[in-house]
């Protein structure tokens, strides 16, 4: 009986075979296929050794290394679903071979199909995750666990591209669903990925500029239970739920929004003009959100003092400001008439008289508080 020992490498450039070791009887038919594959250059007469070797030895030990050459030789045909067709064949017979995921991984990106990227990348990364959680066994020779080590060096490697990969195409996606599916899919490899911070900003201010304020506002609640949202994030989705009638949920986000602001210097590396800038911008909406939220519930100490706290912040601000304006007159109203304090009266005609003179859309109910005001207290 002839045996031939068959030692397939992978090259980290080619990535076709993790590496595998089996001896092949060539007195067997099967046998003399495999001594016959491995001399032919022809690509299509190769091609079809391999396939027919397949289908007539399924369980063949050999077969792990058959299946790993069909894929490049799919892709240098320019057959490229044949070529990912052949790899998911081959990690389902060998879901750790992380190189072939990868060479397929790299087919796949040529496509310039999001979807089918999305699928490789993860299948890649899966590959990769299950060939280093492989333990590592006693070797007899240097050269063998030298072996053991590069493939375990490669499949790192693998892992990250795939996660490089979800990264860029997110990047450079345009559609926000397209984008938010791939940061989905790279959160699924890894949670914990340095790339994931930057995606979902970006995905948010996608969501965001195409008015799609739902979608936004999901990521904002996600992102705030997992204690990663940014102020940013939770202005939107506070201003969301404002518009929206939902008072309890738009006051939680504006007592955030005031809690990470204020008082806080900016961080390292941050220019501290951008950062007071934004800063006032916040706090001022979160105030003036919280005002007029206590102002519509009756709650006018409350409103009150929120409403104060806006003010200075939203000076720049006509719309809100004349907001501001007319519900700090309203609530100083309310509780000088009912406790009778003079201060209070004083305060709120200041506050409607400023209003009434604002172009907006409450100065024709500010101009009528104010007639008002001054009939029943006799103030000019």
């Amino acid at each position: 009986m002839r045996l031939v020992k068959l030692f397939a490498l992978l090259t980290l450039a080619a990535a076709v075979v993790a590496g595998q070791d089996f001896e092949i009887d060539t007195t067997t038919p099967e046998g003399q296929i495999i001594q016959q594959i491995g001399s032919t250059d022809d690509p299509q007469i190769k091609l079809q050794m391999l396939e027919q070797f397949v289908q007539k030895y399924p369980d063949h030990e050999a077969i792990p290394w058959i299946l790993a050459q069909i894929p490049p030789i799919y892709a240098a045909l320019n057959q490229p679903a044949k070529s990912l067709a052949a790899c998911e064949k081959l990690l389902a017979k060998d879901p750790t071979n992380a190189a072939a995921a990868h060479a397929c991984l790299k087919t796949a990106e040529a496509q310039k199909d999001p979807e089918l990227l999305k699928k490789w990348a993860l299948l890649a990364n899966a590959a990769a995750v299950k060939r280093l959680a492989k333990p590592k066994p006693d070797f007899e020779y240097q050269e063998d666990e030298d072996t053991w080590n590069e493939q375990v060096e490669f499949a790192k490697q693998v892992k990250q591209y795939s996660e490089w990969s979800l990264y860029n195409a997110a990047l450079q996606a345009q559609d926000p669903a397209q984008k938010a599916a791939l940061v989905d899919a790279l959160r699924q490899a890894n949670p914990e990925s340095e790339h994931l911070p930057q995606l979902t900003q970006l995905v948010f201010a996608a969501y965001v500029q195409a008015g799609k304020l739902d979608e936004a506002v999901k990521m904002a609640d996600a992102a705030d239970a997992a204690g990663k949202a940014s102020t940013g994030m939770m202005l939107v989705a506070a201003d969301y739920y404002f518009n929206n009638k939902q008072p309890d949920k738009s006051l939680a986000y504006c007592k955030k929004i005031i809690a990470a602001n204020e008082g806080k210097a900016a961080p390292a590396g941050v220019d501290a003009a951008a950062w007071a800038k934004q800063t006032k911008a916040e706090l001022g909406r979160a105030y003036w959100m919280m005002g007029v939220t206590y102002s519509t519930q009756g709650k006018y100490v409350s409103a009150d003092k929120a409403l104060r706290k806006a003010l200075p912040n939203v000076k720049g601000n006509a719309p809100l400001l004349a907001g501001a304006l007319f519900h700090l007159g309203l609530a100083n109203f309310k509780l000088g008439n009912k406790s009778g304090s003079q201060d209070r009266i004083l305060a709120a005609f200041k506050y409607t008289k400023q209003c009434a003179a604002m172009k907006s859309p409450f100065q024709a109910q500010a101009r009528k508080n104010l007639a008002a005001i001054q009939s029943q207290y006799r103030i000019k």
